[in-house]
C-alpha cells in the first residue's frame, strides 16, 4: 500500500505509466474513452474542495494586478505565443495556443507557497482565470485556429463550462453543508485525482496509439520536449515581469500561476476537438516541464526574495 501511495504522488510516474498503457494496451484501454468527462470532473471537484473563497476574497482588493494578470495570461501570452510559434515552428503553434490559453492550475496556491510566493494571490488567479476560461478559450482558439477545429465557439464553451462549473458549484455546495467533513476528507483526496488523471491519459491516449507510435518512431516527441522545456522557461520569464511594479514575492506568484496551468483541462479538450498528432502529443507531454521546472524555479526564488 505504501509503494501504491507514492506511486499516486508523482505526476511524472503517473503520465508515464498511462501512456505505455494507453499505447501498449489501447484495444482495451479503448473502452476507457468515453468517461472523460467524468474523470476531469472529479479531479474538478477535489480541487475545488481545497479552494477557501474567503481567503481569496481578501486579495480582489487589488483589482488592478488581477485584471492585469488575467487579460494577460488569457488573453495577451497565448495571442503572443501563437504569433511566435508560426514564425518559429508553425506544426506546434496550435499546441502552445492552447497550453498558453489554459487558467492557472488549482495547484498553483500550493506551489506558490513552495517557492515562497503569496499563497492567496495565487488563489485568486486560480479562481478568476478558471471562472474566465471557459469564454477566453474557444475565443483564443477560434480567432487563431478556427481551421483547426470543426465545432464552434459555443460548443468549445458549454464544453469547458461543464467541466469548470459544475464540479466547482457542487463542491462549494458540500463544503456548505458538511465543512468538518471535507477539510479531514482533503488530505486523502490527491490519490483518487491522481487515478483519474491516469484514466483520463490512458483513454485519450488509446484513441491515438497508432497516430502517437508512429511519431515517436519519427522522432518529432523529442522535438516536442525540447520546445516544451524552452516554452516553460519563457513563461517563467514573462511571469516574473507582468507586474513589475510589485514586490518580488508577488511577482513569485504570477511567474507560478502563468507557467504551471491547468494541463489537465488542455488533454481534456484536445481529446473534445482536435486530434492532430502534433496537438495531442506536446499537450500530453507537457507534464514533464511542468513537474520539473519547478525545482530549479524553487531555487531561483529563493536566491531572489
Amino acid at each position: 500500500m505504501k509503494y501504491i501511495t507514492k506511486f499516486l504522488e508523482s505526476y511524472i510516474t503517473v503520465l508515464f505509466v498511462s501512456l505505455l498503457a494507453g499505447i501498449g494496451l489501447y484495444k482495451y484501454t479503448i473502452y476507457i474513452a468515453p468517461y472523460s468527462t467524468i474523470f476531469l470532473g472529479i479531479i474538478f471537484f477535489f480541487s475545488a474542495l481545497k479552494i477557501d473563497l474567503k481567503e481569496a476574497f481578501v486579495y480582489f482588493s487589488d483589482f488592478k494586478m488581477v485584471i492585469i494578470s488575467n487579460v494577460f495570461m488569457l488573453i495577451a501570452l497565448p495571442t503572443v505565443t501563437y504569433i511566435v510559434m508560426q514564425f518559429i515552428y508553425p506544426p506546434l503553434a496550435v499546441a502552445f495556443l492552447i497550453l498558453a490559453s489554459m487558467p492557472s492550475g488549482m495547484t498553483s496556491p500550493f506551489l506558490s507557497e513552495i517557492v515562497g510566493g503569496t499563497e492567496s494571490l495565487a488563489l485568486v488567479l486560480a479562481i478568476s482565470t478558471s471562472f474566465f476560461a471557459p469564454l477566453t478559450i474557444p475565443l483564443m482558439i477560434q480567432l487563431f485556429a478556427g481551421t483547426e477545429v470543426s465545432v464552434g465557439f459555443m460548443t468549445m464553451f458549454l464544453s469547458l463550462a461543464k467541466v469548470i462549473f459544475i464540479p466547482f458549484i457542487l463542491a462549494n455546495i458540500v463544503k456548505y453543508f458538511w465543512n468538518n467533513e471535507v477539510q479531514k476528507l482533503n488530505t486523502k483526496t490527491k490519490p483518487i485525482s491522481m487515478i483519474c488523471l491516469g484514466l483520463l491519459i490512458i483513454g485519450i491516449v488509446s484513441k491515438q496509439a497508432e497516430v502517437i507510435l508512429s511519431s515517436i518512431q519519427g522522432g518529432h516527441s523529442l522535438i516536442y520536449l525540447i520546445a516544451l522545456f524552452l516554452l516553460f522557461i519563457a513563461f517563467h520569464f514573462l511571469g516574473y515581469f507582468v507586474v513589475f511594479w510589485k514586490d518580488k514575492k508577488e511577482r513569485i506568484t504570477i511567474a507560478v500561476c502563468l507557467t504551471y496551468l491547468n494541463f489537465t483541462l488542455a488533454v481534456y479538450l484536445v481529446d473534445q476537438f482536435f486530434h492532430a498528432p502534433n496537438i495531442l502529443i506536446p499537450i500530453i507531454l507537457s507534464v514533464l516541464p511542468w513537474s520539473i521546472l519547478i525545482v530549479p524555479f524553487k531555487y531561483f526564488a529563493r536566491k531572489i526574495v
